[in-house]
């Protein structure tokens, strides 16, 4: 059996699937080693995993008080010049620390595999320490979705900006030669942690083994009871409407929570909110609104939620799609940036639901696309044979059968 390492940062759902991965090559008789930011070390742990710390910390509150910049309809907060500055500092400082956190998990591993935005370390440390390594996503966008001549050029931009800062720290941390860039894009060992039936893999990116989706669950989950006040408002009703936008901050909280809540009750349903990274809470609810036929909740089991509610709002994030996606629960998707616009042209696509602009709906068209396009019977019909192929699938077991053949 090997000594695996694997590494990813991001939000909470750039972490999860990889803890779930590592859960299933332990159980295999593998000795695995998470190395993640600070705060998902306790996901990893609590599943009996080796961890080690590595790369910047991002709490919540740093998220909200920058939630402009996680949203791509606003004009960026900080001009582009300065925004490259940013990051060729990072690469100096930052990157440096986290290359030698990484090093050290790998201490006497065999094999290192590192998530999407880990990609570039997998690399360093292949000409450091000429560790092998797999290249592994779980926001199937980047594997998927064949870049347009538009897109390549931008790249080549970013790269040509960059290079000078990524070679400058690579020949101070003894990595030579230097960079060329595109070498994290070559590895022929590459993994992605998401369904072809969601969406195939493009032909740039035929390399990537599509296992299906990973998920995480957490031996808590197994015993896990609502409490006394959200198992009456599951049960007080027809199933309620579920409000999620996970890590993810909004600009305006109090307003985003006003315009879903007036459209749940212009449909007669009531309304679950994940409290989240957007820190939804009671004191934001408009005064026209029932405060009875709203419940609030923190993090818990969607696994258990998910089944008992009419339909799923959210941002697009792989990880609550994927899920709800397994259980069959229609989606209303309202991105913000990143991947999740493509993620909403596929659950259009696959007719699992539907995508609105979150600073151009009301709360009565709203509630006209919940009503035609989501809460219908044809879509649930979608959803319920998407959802049957995607049970199927054991992405976790398909990922360590690809890992131990490449061992």
């Amino acid at each position: 059996m090997a000594t695996l390492v694997i590494s990813s940062t991001g939000t909470l759902g750039d972490h999860l699937p990889y803890v779930a991965l590592g859960e299933r090559l332990q159980q295999r008789g593998h000795q695995v080693r998470m190395a993640l930011r600070p705060s998902m070390l306790g996901y990893a742990s609590e599943l009996g995993l080796a961890t080690y710390a590595c790369g910047t910390e991002l709490t919540e509150e740093t998220a909200r008080s920058r939630a402009l910049d996680w949203d791509e309809w606003q004009a960026p907060s900080v001009p582009i010049a300065q925004q490259v500055a940013i990051m060729q500092q990072r690469i100096l400082n930052e990157m440096p620390v986290i290359l030698n956190e990484l090093e050290v998990a790998c201490a006497g591993a065999d094999l290192l595999i590192c998530g999407f935005q880990r990609h570039l370390f997998g690399t360093l440390l292949a000409q450091k320490i000429k560790l092998p390594w797999i290249a592994a996503s779980v926001t199937p966008k980047f594997q998927c979705l064949e870049p347009n001549a538009q897109e390549v050029s931008n790249t080549q931009v970013l790269r040509d900006w960059f290079m000078p800062a990524l070679n400058t720290m690579c020949e101070q941390n003894g990595i030579v030669p230097p960079m060329n860039g595109l070498d994290a894009e070559k590895n022929p060992r590459s993994l992605l942690g998401a369904s072809a039936y969601f969406a195939p893999t493009a032909p740039s990116y035929a390399h990537y083994q599509a296992c299906g989706f990973w998920f995480y669950a957490s031996p808590a989950w197994q015993r896990w009871q609502p409490d006394e006040a959200l198992r009456r408002f599951m049960e007080a009703g027809d199933p309620p409407l579920y409000l999620s936008f996970s890590s993810i901050p909004v600009v305006n909280p109090r307003q985003v929570l006003a315009l879903h809540v007036r459209a749940a009750a212009q449909l007669g349903l009531r309304l679950v909110v994940q409290r989240g990274c957007a820190n939804f809470h009671a004191d934001f609810l408009p005064d026209d609104c029932d405060p009875k036929q709203v419940q609030f909740v923190d993090f818990l089991p969607q696994d258990w939620l998910l089944p008992r509610t009419a339909a799923i709002i959210h941002h697009g994030g792989v990880g609550t799609l994927a899920r709800a996606l397994r259980h069959d629960c229609p989606m209303l998707i309202e991105p913000l940036g990143n991947d999740q616009f493509f993620n909403a042209t596929r659950i259009l696509k696959l007719q699992v639901g539907a995508a609105a602009h979150p600073h151009q709906i009301t709360a009565d068209s709203l509630a006209r696309i919940l009503e035609r396009k989501v809460l219908n019977e044809q879509t649930r019909q979608h959803a319920r044979i998407l959802g049957e192929k995607i049970r199927a699938e054991e992405g976790a077991t398909v990922a360590c059968e690809w890992i131990e053949s490449w061992l």
